[in-house]
């Protein structure tokens, strides 16, 4: 396949192209501690919504977590390719990252 030339690129193209060539650069130090900071705002907003959840899930369906949820329904074969040793490991994950109570 040829490569694409630079000047046919789209602007969100460019973008994209330029943060790879910048995690391809980094040392493995570098690649870690970028991963870690992108986790923290995902984990945040999450931490924030638990509150949340509880006084609206009480009255109607949406008594567990979305995570939950999501880990309900790959138990349940809902996603093709995922099988419980998989869902085990990912809810042992979350639970001890403190995602699940």
């Amino acid at each position: 396949m040829a490569r694409k030339k630079n000047c046919r690129r789209t602007p969100e193209e460019q973008a994209l192209h330029r943060e790879a060539v910048r995690l391809r650069n980094m040392t493995d130090k570098q690649l870690v501690e970028e991963f870690h900071r992108a986790a923290e705002p995902e984990t945040s907003p999450s931490a924030r919504l638990r509150p949340q959840d509880g006084p609206e899930g009480a009255g109607g369906t949406g008594d567990s977590s979305p995570l939950q949820t999501l880990l309900d329904g790959l138990a349940a074969g809902e996603c093709k390719g995922i099988k419980s040793a998989t869902v085990y490991k990912i809810t042992a994950y979350a639970t001890e990252k403190g995602l699940l109570a």
